[in-house]
């Protein structure tokens, strides 16, 4: 027998058998599969043109028998309609997101079934990839207002901290006045805006691009990495959600997940904070450890971390000055033949007017969780001082479990040694929102 066109998997007989009698007499070959457990093993011995495959049904569900084929290299060609009566937004994102070809809804009509598998079939329905975006709302911020200059000179850039610690396993009930966001840094010029990670900082930052007027089209996103605390806030960026927008999302995949899969996990996945797809335009930049010029006069250099996961430190280069962002990035301060981790980020990164690095751990501390991708604080300072040669020194991605109190001595420690070895470098740690101005060339 020669392979079916079309096999059909529906644990309702009813159904299933109407939709194989219509297909049937459409001129098409049809296997029908009423044990979803069948499906697979049926589907690699018939191999057919197209897959027709109800959702809810016991055993295997229709959206994990659509995964299945789509991740088989011998399979993936196979076309697939999902028919469903759940006819939520977000089920229908799920389907497309799993690789369905198109999403049809029960109860369908039996007189245009059989052409809309034809044109399946025929390719005159193109795979939606990335899922279709709700229709298009009105815009939060005109076109023409993108031409308003900034506040900021042509030679100014503006660095803004937006959230600064780590992420809690327990949420904590106490206010801080260091605040309690994680990782997000935003650097401005008069023309541009650059995004470093997108912890929960990022939900007060586009609020306030959204709201306010921050007068850039042009979004980008830069993650170090996808530990939660620094893609938490992603799904809540209020302009994605807005069609002015261009949202340029870079960052370095890893062997676990690529860019691309943690971007459809945050905006199309039914589990995701958010509950509709983006309606800015998305590019996905996946990097390695290199230097790119994002547009004249703009240069973004990258290294790997010393940090679990394949973790980016970032290096910015405009207007003649250069901010350095690195939230996690364990400095081991006994460089060694086997070690020159150290080395290579003093290099990368020498001459810094900014330096942001991981400072997780007061000494104390640091001496006992050595080695788990976090720095102790005078180790840092000693590097930023030496090293780096840094005009200012963040502080950066503190433990959500100090105090106030706790901190206030780690910022004081910091500045006692920096006034001990006489070293001419700024040291801050950094309050929500807290902001640092440069005069780079105009």
């Amino acid at each position: 027998m020669a392979n079916p066109d079309i096999i059909i998997i529906d644990d309702d007989p009813m159904v299933g058998e109407l939709s194989r009698d219509l297909l049937v007499d459409a001129g098409y070959t049809v296997t029908l599969v009423q044990d979803s457990l069948e499906a697979l093993p049926t589907i690699k011995a018939q191999m057919p043109r197209l897959i027709v495959t109800d959702i809810m049904m016991p055993g295997i569900t229709g959206m994990d028998i659509c995964k299945a084929v789509k991740n088989d290299p011998a399979l993936k060609n196979i076309k697939i309609i999902v028919v469903s009566g759940k006819s939520y937004q977000v089920e229908k994102q799920r389907a497309f997101q799993f690789g369905a070809d198109f999403f049809l809804q029960k109860p369908y009509n039996v007189e245009t079934f059989s052409s809309t598998v034809k044109t399946i079939l025929d390719g005159s329905v193109a795979n939606p990839a990335p899922p279709p975006a709700a229709p298009v709302t009105p815009a939060l911020i005109r076109e023409d207002e993108f031409t308003q200059a900034s506040d900021l000179s042509s030679g100014q850039l503006r660095l803004t901290v937006w959230g600064a610690r780590g992420l809690p396993g327990v949420l904590p009930n106490s206010a801080s006045r260091y605040g309690r966001q994680t990782s997000c840094v935003s650097v401005e010029t008069r023309e541009h805006i650059l995004i470093f990670d997108a912890g929960t900082g990022i939900v007060e930052l586009g609020r306030e691009i959204a709201e306010k007027k921050r007068y850039y089209k042009d979004i980008w996103i830069c993650l170090t990495h996808f530990h939660l605390d620094h893609i938490l806030g992603l799904g809540r960026f209020a302009p994605i959600y807005d069609p002015a927008f261009s949202i340029h999302l870079i960052g370095a995949n890893d062997p676990e997940k690529s860019l691309k899969e943690v971007a459809q996990a945050t905006f199309y996945s039914s589990f995701s904070l958010t509950k509709q797809p983006p309606k800015a335009k998305i590019d996905i930049y996946e990097i390695i450890e290199d230097n790119y010029e994002l547009f004249p006069g703009l240069k973004l250099s990258s290294m790997y971390a010393n940090h679990p996961t394949s973790t980016l430190i970032y290096m910015l280069d405009t207007l003649g000055k250069r901010i350095t962002y690195a939230p996690d990035s364990e400095i081991w301060g006994d460089a060694t033949a086997f070690q020159d981790y150290d080395e290579k980020l003093g290099g990368f990164v020498r001459g810094s007017d900014i330096f942001i690095h991981d400072a997780a751990f007061t000494d104390k501390d640091y001496e006992t969780r050595k080695h788990e991708g976090h720095s102790g604080l005078s180790i840092v300072v000693d590097f930023a001082a030496e090293k780096v040669q840094a005009r200012d020194l963040i502080l950066f991605h503190s433990q959500p479990d100090y105090s106030d109190a706790e901190l206030d001595k780690m910022l004081a420690d910091a500045k006692a040694r920096i006034k001990a070895k006489k070293y001419p470098v700024n040291c801050h740690l950094p309050l929500e929102k807290q902001t640092f101005m440069l005069q780079g060339n105009k």
